[in-house]
């Protein structure tokens, strides 16, 4: 393959079985779009096979790894091979004093009743005494919102680079995506960020995230997310019959429904 066109080559030999043509052709393939995933699909494990074969993928996760260890004291990479429940950042040494420092710089905005625009620490937990810090999920930190949004944008860079080094990658090429896949999208057409700044970016955005909504002790949410296809429900269900049901929830039940993204129209 190259830039996505398919690369046959010919030759021909003689009675002698002398080789006297040689030629190659590029065959250009259907249109492809490169579609970045969003969260929810990670897994244990996921890209450690490209981290075995593929010189770029390791160097990508190396490079995201070094530059979270010096910035915030933990590994991306022992998070994905292992998803510990548990991980806890020690503020004690010199250089834990410098991480402190930064996880103390982080805030968020959050508007209150009154409509006025509050600044709020990402980690309200961490003072100027506090010595460590724990992340916790109970399933494993690979299913935290921060962490799992930097573990799929890596994984989107590896594939993504290990695809073009095969000359896969068409010029002409769509990207798409949907939510946190948007990011790396847009790093894959113009290359507008270093990795170190995407992984910042993609750190703070799950942090903000993971606050916007109150948590239980466990991490869990009062909330939930569903994706409904009308088509599948039958011919005559469409959106109509689905603002129905919606207005019929909040009628009738003492909960909050709300439809909240149109990501395709049927036909």
């Amino acid at each position: 393959m190259c830039n996505g066109n398919f690369v046959i080559g010919v030759s021909t030999n003689n009675q002698c079985r002398e080789k006297v043509l040689k030629g190659t052709a590029e065959v250009v393939q259907p249109t492809t779009v490169y579609a970045f995933t969003s969260q929810g699909l990670q897994k244990q494990d996921m890209g450690m096979d490209l981290y075995n074969s593929s010189l770029v993928a390791r160097a990508v996760w190396d490079s995201t790894d070094a530059h979270l260890i010096s910035a915030y004291s933990f590994s991306i990479v022992e998070i994905i091979r292992e998803n510990p429940k548990e991980k806890t950042i020690h503020f004690s040494s010199i250089k834990g004093q410098a991480i402190h420092k930064h996880y103390m710089k982080m805030t968020y905005n959050m508007m209150n009743k009154d409509g006025n625009i509050k600044s709020l620490p990402l980690f309200a937990d961490i003072s100027f005494h506090t010595l460590q810090y724990t992340f916790t999920h109970p399933n494993g930190l690979l299913f935290t919102t921060q962490l799992a949004q930097i573990a799929l944008i890596v994984m989107s860079h590896i594939a993504f680079e290990d695809i073009c080094l095969k000359g896969l990658v068409q010029l002409h090429a769509a990207f798409a995506s949907h939510l946190l896949g948007e990011f790396f999208a847009l790093v894959a057409i113009v290359d507008i960020l270093p990795n170190s700044s995407l992984i910042d970016i993609i750190f703070y955005c799950g942090l903000t995230m993971q606050h916007t909504v109150e948590c239980d002790k466990q991490g869990g949410l009062n909330y939930a997310m569903c994706t409904i296809n009308p088509s599948r429900v039958g011919k005559t269900f469409n959106d109509t019959a689905l603002y129905e049901i919606i207005n019929t929830i909040l009628n009738g039940q003492n909960c909050f429904v709300e439809i909240m993204n149109f990501n395709i129209e049927v036909c």
